[in-house]
């Protein structure tokens, strides 16, 4: 029985090792995704990939509520040598982000909602905000209610952090992210979060064959115990 015992944990060990796998699977949506420069004709945008869906809303801050503002797809450049790509507003000059009197009271901002993702479990949400030139910043705000600012979470991103993916800090603590200038203006560009991958089913087919297999082989052994 030794040997059967030895196999058979070696089999539960397979399975358990393949079910604690800490494989993740990274989805990324663009804000722009056409490169288009132009408004958007909403308030309000919809990404969908691999399945997952999240929502971009633009708003006009008033001391912390928002009143929906028509979003606006830009595409400009090369500026310094690179294109601006991403999601702003229409109703300012360069349909950017504006800073307002305050880091904590700006013009206007995005609101982000990924309700439908943190409930799917995903994990490590990112954002990435571009047009952010020497001088300008943006920061980053956490709310479970539409439309509202929120808590402003962490301190001020700069230049450094240009096309570049910044932690959603507290990620799963709140339903909306909104991203807003803190010096200048900015536009956002992408967002992405990690869920947990799921097994291919040939990669499950080898264990499966491998456990037939042994209890095949277990009940033939069986069956000559009982007739010798």
């Amino acid at each position: 029985m030794g040997i059967w015992n030895r196999r058979g944990r070696a089999i539960g060990a397979a399975i358990f090792a393949l079910s604690i796998s800490p494989a993740l699977a990274t989805v990324v949506w663009q804000l722009n995704p056409n490169n288009q420069n132009q408004p958007a004709n909403s308030t309000t945008e919809s990404y969908t990939v691999s399945g997952r869906t999240i929502t971009a809303t633009g708003y006009d801050n008033h001391s912390g509520i928002g009143t929906a503002t028509e979003l606006y797809f830009k595409n400009v450049g090369p500026i310094n040598g690179a294109f601006e790509t991403g999601l702003g507003v229409n109703n300012t000059a360069d349909h950017e982000l504006q800073a307002g009197s305050s880091t904590s009271n700006p013009f206007d901002f995005i609101q982000l909602n990924l309700t439908s993702i943190v409930q799917a479990g995903a994990a490590n949400g990112k954002v990435m905000v571009t047009s952010v030139q020497s001088g300008e910043a943006f920061t980053i705000f956490g709310s479970n209610t539409a439309g509202t600012l929120g808590t402003q979470l962490g301190g001020t991103f700069g230049s450094s952090s240009d096309s570049t993916f910044v932690n959603l800090p507290n990620f799963g603590q709140y339903d909306y992210y909104s991203i807003a200038a803190a010096d200048g203006d900015v536009i956002i560009k992408t967002v992405s979060a990690d869920f947990p991958a799921v097994p291919e089913m040939n990669a499950l087919f080898p264990i499966t064959a491998l456990m037939a297999a042994i209890a095949a082989a277990e009940l033939i052994r069986r069956r000559r115990l009982a007739q010798s």
